[in-house]
C-alpha cells in the first residue's frame, strides 16, 4: 500500500537559494537582543487624525522608521560597519531597509526597499515612498537589492567560490551600504492579528528590528483604569560595534518617541 499519496514538485527557485546560503552567514554576527512592549496608543490615534483631517493615511511603518532615524542621528556609532580587524566605518546618510510585501505571480513575496537619506526626508515624504514601494510592479529577481547582471552568473561558480564570494560581500561596509543601509526593519504585525514578539535570529546589518503585534492592556493612568495599546518590538545591535549601556540608552529613546508621538504632533 502506498502511504506518500498526491504530492506536487516545485522549483526552489535560484533566489530563494541565494537567500538560503546568506541566512548560513547570518548565525555569525555577534547580536544582542531586546524585546519590549510600547504604548503606541497616542501615535496611533494620531495617524487616524491626521487621515481624517487631510486624507492621507500614514504608513505605520514609516513612523516607526522615522522615529529611529531620528534617534540615529544622535548616535552616529549605530550608523556604522566594521571594516576588517581594526578599522569602523561611520556613514552620514542613515539608509533603512524596509521589507514590504508584493503580489508577484499571484503570490505575496518580501521585498527590500532601501529608504536613502532617511535624515533628510520628511515623514509624509517616506510614508508616501513606502505605499509606492508596495504597489510598484516588479519581477521576483528583484527580491533583492539592487541586482545587477552580473548576479545571474553567481549561480553558476561552484560552492566553495559562492562561499568566498559571500563572505567579502558581507564583510565589505561599502557593499553592505551601497545594497540597501545598516539598519533594515520589518514588520510582521500589519499582516497578522497575532500580539507576540519576533525572534531574531541574526543578520548582515548593525541594527535589525521587527515589528510584531500589538495587544491591549489595561493600564492605570492618573488613577483611571484605562484601555491602551502596546506594541511588540524586538531590537538586535551588532554586539562588536556597540555595548549595551549604550544600546540601552539608544532603545529608551527611541521608545521615549515612540511612546510621545514626537514626530506625529510636529505635523499636526
Amino acid at each position: 500500500m502506498d502511504n506518500i499519496g498526491n504530492y506536487e514538485v516545485k522549483r526552489f527557485s535560484q533566489n530563494r537559494r541565494l537567500l538560503s546560503e546568506t541566512y548560513d552567514f547570518f548565525l555569525k554576527k555577534h547580536y544582542m537582543t531586546g524585546y519590549i512592549e510600547v504604548d503606541v496608543t497616542k501615535g496611533r490615534r494620531l495617524i487616524k487624525k491626521y487621515e481624517k483631517e487631510n486624507g492621507l493615511k500614514i504608513s505605520f511603518t514609516s513612523w516607526i522608521a522615522k522615529s529611529l532615524s531620528k534617534v540615529i542621528e544622535d548616535y552616529p556609532r549605530f550608523n556604522s560597519f566594521r571594516k576588517g580587524k581594526n578599522k569602523i566605518i561611520v556613514f552620514e546618510d542613515i539608509d533603512i531597509i524596509i521589507m514590504v510585501e508584493r503580489e508577484i505571480r499571484n503570490k505575496m513575496v518580501p521585498i527590500a526597499h532601501s529608504v536613502r537619506r532617511s535624515q533628510n526626508k520628511s515623514l509624509i515624504d517616506i510614508s508616501k515612498e513606502i505605499r509606492k514601494a508596495q504597489s510598484k510592479s516588479v519581477s521576483e529577481k528583484d527580491q533583492l537589492l539592487d541586482q545587477d547582471n552580473r548576479a545571474k552568473y553567481y549561480y553558476f561558480l561552484p560552492k566553495f567560490l559562492r562561499k568566498i564570494l559571500m563572505r567579502r560581500y558581507i564583510n565589505n561596509p561599502f557593499t553592505i551600504k551601497r545594497n540597501g543601509g545598516l539598519i533594515v526593519i520589518t514588520s510582521v504585525g500589519m499582516f497578522v492579528d497575532i500580539p507576540g514578539w519576533i525572534s531574531g535570529f541574526g543578520g548582515l546589518t548593525t541594527i535589525n528590528l521587527s515589528i510584531g503585534g500589538i495587544k491591549k492592556h489595561l493600564t492605570k493612568i492618573e488613577g483611571e483604569i484605562v484601555e491602551r495599546e502596546y506594541l511588540h518590538l524586538t531590537i538586535s545591535f551588532d554586539h562588536d560595534l556597540i555595548d549595551g549601556a549604550p544600546a540601552a540608552r539608544f532603545t529608551q529613546e527611541f521608545v521615549n518617541h515612540l511612546r510621545e508621538a514626537t514626530l506625529l504632533q510636529e505635523i499636526l
